[in-house]
Order: C-alpha cells, then structure tokens, then sequence
C-alpha cells in the first residue's frame, strides 16, 4: 500500500500541476493533503478546484481557518492591519465561494486506515492547534512534549514546510514538507511518500521541480508585490530560495515595539540587514 501527503501548497499552482504529474510516475494508492492549500501565491482558486477535481481528501490548514475567520463580521481586531496580512486579504477578496464554502467544510484532521498497518492521524500543525507544528532541527523530548495528547501510532503533520522523518518512542513523526513554498533551502515542490512494509511506514520523500518565472509572471500580472506592500519581496524571496523569510519575518516583527509596526518598509529592510540563513529571528530548539 503507498499513501501519498501532499501539504502548504499556498495557491501555487504550477508546484501543484508539477506534482500532480509526478503522482503518475510514483501511482500511489491514494493522497492526502495536509493543508494550507490557500494564500500566498496567485491561484487559490486553480488550486482549489484541480484539488476537488482529483478528489483527494484534505483537512482546514491555519491559512484556511484565518481566511474564514476574516469573512466574519467580528474578528479578531489585529486582522485588520491590511499592510501585515495583505496576502489574507487579497485572498479573501479573490476566492470564488463556492471554494469558500468547501473551505468551512473541512475536518480538522483524518484517521488513515490501511488493512493490517497502524492508523496514520494527519493533522495540519499539531492536535487542536493548526498554527503551532515541529521541526527537524527540534529534540525528541520537545517534540514528545508537543504529541503527547496523540495516541495514533504514526502522525503526519504539516504547517513547518520542513520534511521530517522521526521516530519518537513508539510512534513514527512525518512532515511531507511544503509543495508550494519550502523552508529547507531547496524551492522545489515537495511531497512525501508512505509505503507499507509489513513492519512499519517507509517514507520517500520527492522533489521536483517547476518553472517559477510563472509563479513571478503571475505576481506581476495581477500586480501581488502591489497589493503586498513592503511583504511583497519577502514572498518572492522565500519562494525563489526555498528559506522562510516570510514566516520569521513575521515572528520578528510580533517581538518589536508598536513604533516599528507603523512603518513596514523600514521594518521589513530592518530585518532584511540582520537575519537569514543561519540567523533567523525564530528559534525552533
């Protein structure tokens, strides 16, 4: 039996047509998807939609749950800075709603029942908390900290877009990694395999490549650096490079004073002169 995990595709579509075509080659029996499907890149809709035509089973990201949380009359106010959550708004206003409605529908997370092999549970970040996930360079007992309310003998989750292969006592520990926007150092579209041996799940995780000067055509086009402000080359940094610029950009900027937030430009240019590889502002330890 080969289970396929597709997770954090982030609207970009040609990443997702770049592995559904490498599905084809590897045939598994059934995929799965871990979310964040939506935001960040410029087809959220495409992507959507070529997700429903396949028909594979998918679960709410944080990316879902906030581009939901947005629709709502009352929401929480800090949402309303539209120069830090550009990309949330832009999506929101772009998503058609019938790919809305199929959004508010999904499951927080699924049982993968597979005859004779222990129960997969997929969940986007960790149980009953999408925004928070692990990471590779995480020790064992941090990361048996963070699962200890899961019993499920095997655990794949997403939300950190780095590949992970672990084995925390008895338990087996998987992240894909991210098809649309990676955080490893490699910008090509992951995805994980999972393939049954008799004795316990042997993961092949793939890499493959597409042509981001769509992606860049795209941003252009619809005029997304535009409508991202300041954030706009960030985006287009993490997707060209594969590190998290985005994501650690953001976490920085939550530990800086108000004063810092009102001017994005110098913030992000700030940041910009001080960290990066090898120094990011988000400590996983």
């Amino acid at each position: 039996m080969r289970v396929a995990f597709l997770a954090d595709i982030h609207s970009n579509l040609p990443a997702l047509e770049a592995v559904r075509a490498d599905l084809q080659v590897t045939t598994p029996d059934v995929v799965y998807l871990g979310c964040d499907q939506i935001n960040r890149c410029p087809w959220p809709n495409e992507v959507m939609e070529l997700i429903h035509a396949e028909g594979w089973p998918a679960i709410t990201g944080n990316h879902e749950l906030l581009v939901s949380h947005l629709r709502k009359t009352e929401h929480n106010p800090v949402f309303e800075d539209r120069r830090r959550f550009a990309d949330l708004w832009w999506t929101v206003a772009n998503l058609r709603q019938k790919n809305l409605a199929e959004i508010e529908a999904l499951p927080a997370e699924r049982q993968v029942e597979v005859d004779g092999a222990p129960t997969i549970l997929l969940l986007h970040g960790l149980k009953e908390n999408p925004f928070e996930g692990v990471t590779p360079d995480m020790s064992d007992e941090h990361i048996k900290m963070k699962i200890a309310n899961i019993d499920e003998p095997v655990i794949v989750t997403a939300h950190t877009h780095c590949p992970l292969d672990r084995i925390i006592g008895n338990q087996q520990v998987f992240n894909p990694g991210s098809v649309g926007m990676p955080y490893n150092g490699d910008p090509r579209a992951h995805y994980m395999l999972l393939d049954w041996n008799g004795a316990r799940w042997q993961p092949t995780f793939r890499r493959i490549a597409y042509d981001l000067g769509v992606v860049r055509e795209a941003f252009d086009r619809l005029g997304l650096f535009r409508a991202y402000g300041p954030l706009g080359p960030l985006y287009w940094q993490t997707l060209e490079t594969g590190d998290p610029w985005v994501s650690d950009f953001q976490v920085w900027l939550r530990q800086q004073p108000p004063v810092a937030r009102e001017d994005y430009e110098n913030a992000v240019a700030l940041y910009m002169s001080v960290h990066g590889p090898g120094k990011w502002a988000f400590a996983r330890a």
